[in-house]
């Protein structure tokens, strides 16, 4: 290869670069809303059903971080295209449950969802893989699971 063959492959290279650096930059001007809302309110799942502690940090740490208003961001979470993906799986996850909406769903809904609550953590659907894959704080032990499911049948009576 030529020296003149370099440099213009070295050239397009770099622009190539430079655009690409451009593109990423451009994109972090576009941030979707932030799902933070600053104390639970009355309708929440935790606080309506009075859950204990033990069991309160459990959906704490596992499920409220995508399917309640209280995301504990991380940094990551504000770069995008990373913001846009974890944006996306929270509006998902909420649209499926949202704890912080628990009061205002009616009593068929609330059973529909909580069989639901019973049969993720038995097939192991929740928490994701992808999401514990970076948060291995939330994976749930075997008996971390059989304590959630056995409070939900309680509550479920």
């Amino acid at each position: 290869m030529t020296t003149t063959n370099r440099k213009k492959r070295f050239l397009k290279l770099r622009t190539l670069l430079l655009i690409l650096l451009g593109a990423f930059i451009l994109i972090q001007w576009y941030r979707p809303a932030k799902n933070v809302q600053q104390k639970p309110t009355a309708k929440d799942f935790l606080r309506q059903e009075k859950a204990p502690e033990q069991i309160a940090q459990l959906f704490q740490n596992s499920c409220y971080n995508c399917h309640s208003n209280y995301t504990n961001y991380f940094w990551y979470d504000n770069i995008a295209p990373a913001s846009w993906y974890v944006d996306g799986h929270i509006t998902d996850a909420q649209a499926q449950l949202n704890f912080s909406n628990w009061g205002a769903i009616d009593d068929r809904s609330r059973d529909i969802l909580l069989s639901s609550i019973v049969s993720v953590l038995n097939e192991e659907r929740m928490p994701l893989p992808s999401y514990t894959l970076l948060h291995t704080d939330a994976k749930l032990s075997a008996e971390e699971k059989e304590a959630i499911i056995s409070w939900v049948f309680k509550i479920a009576q």
